[in-house]
């Protein structure tokens, strides 16, 4: 888990930061659906390669490419299935990560409505926006 501190000079300001940073994300969420579907049409080549060599007799292999560490999975020469299966994870977690961000947005918004002048400290916890430390 990781925290930081920024500091804003006004809502606009923060409301903006928050805009660029969910737009960055979207960005990079289509970047990831082109590598998916580029991955689909690989992964169903494949899986048409193996159901052809399976019915000519050719046996599977059955080796195991992947070593599970306590926090992380390394996976050696990965098939395309093991790589869709990582890439689509990957972009749940981002398409999450927009939605709070978006929540986090609208909740925001009200009080950009305020005539007064405030400065911001925002504590972000693993990248998102927890609390919002108004200053006048």
């Amino acid at each position: 888990m990781s925290s930081i501190v920024r500091e804003f000079n006004s809502l606009a300001e923060f409301m903006k930061y928050l805009d660029d940073e969910i737009s960055e994300h979207r960005r990079r969420l289509g970047e990831l659906l082109k590598r998916l579907e580029e991955l689909r049409v690989r992964a169903e080549q494949e899986k048409k390669l193996k159901s052809v060599l399976t019915k000519l007799g050719v046996p599977e292999s059955g080796t195991s490419n992947e070593v599970a560490l306590r926090n992380l999975r390394i996976i050696i020469n990965p098939a395309t299935s093991q790589e869709l299966t990582a890439m689509e994870s990957a972009i749940e977690a981002l398409n999450n990560r927009i939605a709070q961000l978006s929540t986090i947005r609208k909740e925001v918004e009200v009080l950009g409505g305020l005539d007064v002048e405030v400065r911001l400290a925002v504590v972000y916890v693993d990248g998102l926006p927890r609390v919002l430390l108004l200053r006048m």
